[in-house]
């Protein structure tokens, strides 16, 4: 197992693959099983930027909003 290796949760893999159907490919499988893994790999990625980097960001992002706002009024 690698450092950084994504370890997923048995019963959300299986809870995932239990809305497949019943008749299923290796590769629709494996599919999933990224999919799951993509998803937990995004999750830690925004648990990691600390909250006021977030709140800047917002802060940011609201400012140009309103600037544009202002320009098209």
């Amino acid at each position: 197992m690698h450092k950084d290796e994504i370890l997923l949760d048995k019963n959300q893999v299986l809870a995932a693959l239990s809305d497949l159907p019943d008749k299923v490919s290796s590769e629709e499988l494996i599919e999933r099983i990224l999919f799951i893994k993509l998803i937990e790999s995004r999750l830690l990625e925004t648990a990691e930027v600390p909250n006021d980097q977030v709140m800047q960001l917002l802060r940011d992002v609201k400012q140009q909003k309103v600037a544009e706002v202002n320009r098209n009024a």
